[in-house]
Parts: C-alpha cells; sequence; structure tokens
C-alpha cells in the first residue's frame, strides 16, 4: 500500500478556495477526491480536468447553477433524467483524468429539497418501495451503457439513514443502506463495471438505525467494494469525525489495501489531513507503531 491509493476529500478543505485546495494538494503530494460541497463555479470541469494532481470525481460534482438532489430512483421525471446526465458527466470527468471509477449515492423513494440533506427529511409522504427500486436499477443500467463505452467503473455509494429519517411506520426510504440491499443491486444488475464505494460511516449510522452488525456488513459487502470512505461519528448520525486509533473499521483494512480509500472527514488543518492520512496507512499496512 503506498500515498498513491489514498484520496482526501475535499471536504476537508470546507470553506476554501478550489485553487487554493489544488495548491496546497500539489506542495503536499495529495491525490484529491473533488466532492459534494464544493460551490458552483462555472469553470469547476474544467479546474478539476486541468488540475495537476491525481483527482477523482465524487456524486455532486460539479455542482449546477439550479441545485437540485440526485437521485436515481426519483419517479420526477426532471429529477432523474438531471441525475443521470451528472452521473454521466462524472463518468466522462474520470474518463478525461485518469480515474478508474466515478461513485454517486443511492437512490431515494422520496425527492428531498437540497436543504434538508444531512438532516432530517421531509418524509411525511406515501411512497412505493418496489417502484422506486425499478427505477434505481433501470437508471444505474441506463449509465452503465456509459460506463462501458468510456471504460469507467461506475460504483454505488451505500446511504446513511439516522433514525429521524425513518417513517412514522418505521419505513426506510433511502436504499442501499445495507449490505443485503447492495449486493441485491450488485445482483440484479450484474455488470463488471458495476462495484460499492462503501461508506464507514453511514455503514455505522445505518447499522445502529436499523438494527444489523455493522461489522458484519462489511465484510459481506466485501466482494463488491471498490473503494472505501473513512471518517466516523458516534453512531446516531454522519458528521464525518476524524478516524483514531478506535477506528472501528482498521483492523478489517489489511485485506482491501489494493482499493482506493478517501479520507472523508470534514473541516481539517494540512497538519490533521497529514496525521489523519498517516493513520489510514497505518492501518492498511498494519502497522500498529501508529
Amino acid at each position: 500500500m503506498t500515498v498513491n491509493n489514498i484520496f482526501i476529500s475535499t471536504v476537508a478543505f470546507a470553506g476554501i478556495d478550489i485553487e487554493k485546495v489544488i495548491e496546497t494538494a500539489l506542495q503536499y503530494g495529495l491525490n484529491l477526491e473533488f466532492s459534494s460541497g464544493l460551490p458552483y463555479n462555472p469553470g469547476m470541469g474544467e479546474i478539476f480536468i486541468n488540475a495537476p494532481v491525481k483527482r477523482l470525481p465524487h456524486n455532486y460534482f460539479p455542482a449546477p447553477d439550479t441545485p437540485f438532489v440526485l437521485n436515481l430512483a426519483s419517479s420526477d421525471e426532471n429529477i432523474r433524467l438531471r441525475s443521470l446526465d451528472m452521473c454521466r458527466n462524472g463518468l466522462m470527468l474520470a474518463r478525461q483524468a485518469g480515474s478508474a471509477f466515478y461513485a454517486a449515492h443511492a437512490g431515494f423513494c422520496i425527492d428531498p429539497q437540497p436543504t434538508q440533506l444531512g438532516k432530517q427529511l421531509d418524509i411525511n409522504q406515501v411512497f412505493d418501495r418496489n417502484m422506486h427500486w425499478g427505477i434505481f436499477a433501470e437508471s444505474v443500467r441506463s449509465i452503465l451503457q456509459t460506463a462501458d463505452e468510456l471504460e469507467v467503473d461506475f460504483l454505488i455509494e451505500n446511504n446513511v439513514l439516522a433514525e429521524f429519517n425513518l417513517t412514522i411506520r418505521k419505513e426506510n426510504p433511502l436504499f442501499c443502506c445495507d449490505a443485503d440491499e447492495m449486493i441485491r443491486l450488485m445482483n440484479e444488475v450484474n455488470h463488471p463495471r458495476l462495484g460499492i464505494l462503501l461508506d464507514t460511516a453511514h455503514l455505522k449510522v445505518s447499522g445502529n438505525t436499523l438494527g444489523f452488525n455493522f461489522v458484519n456488513d462489511f465484510g459481506k459487502a466485501g466482494p463488491y467494494i471498490k473503494a472505501i470512505h473513512h471518517s466516523d461519528n458516534e453512531g446516531k448520525i454522519d458528521n464525518n469525525q476524524p478516524l483514531t486509533l478506535e477506528y472501528w473499521c482498521g483492523p478489517l483494512l489489511k485485506e482491501y489495501s489494493h482499493i482506493t480509500q478517501v479520507i472523508e472527514v470534514k473541516s481539517l488543518t494540512i497538519e490533521e489531513v497529514l496525521q489523519q492520512q498517516n493513520l489510514l496507512e497505518n492501518f492498511l499496512t498494519d502497522v500498529h507503531e501508529y
């Protein structure tokens, strides 16, 4: 394992101009994941393509002028088509940057407003989970046609389900929160360019909400995991806290040292970024003298 496989999400540099982020990454030899949360910039695609660092595009990137929530399971055709276009563009950016993949979040049975993301969603509505699953699977198949043409993998990131986002009937409006549903998607679509970007923080919160063993679920999803997002939390909400020596996923990582790793911890100093990177490297190489 080398640092060449570790990327730092731009959420680590929240509030800093992207040009300065790229300059810092170049100075310290960091790889970057250009992620959701970067503000709208009409030239952001070109900035990404021309950035002189190893890089990945991720999910809701580049942000559009008119905000929306990327939802590949939406029954609103306008939202679904915008989501498909964003994913196809993400694959094209990955191809132009020499990235192996582009990843997007799994779909939802509801269409939240952009301001609700990361908070309590408006779930006071009836939805047909099977109908939305069919839309989601068909959207993934459609995107994979572009992935095939561009020879870039398309990954689905597991959603995070906090307890306050269960419906009053305890229904889950989000897809792929657990390994069983991730594996169901992999098997139903059955495409060599489809895989999982496993977000460990999402899995921890969802496991606590839904009552499954998130350590076991990590192992179940293992054969399909092509990249991992790393951050931690107290198990209730996804708040992108730093990794520590007690990071629950740490002892499991040596087996996955060959795949892409992304540190997705919010608002770090450059010294903290380097510390987080070093800690993750040690987990991946099974070094215990941290």
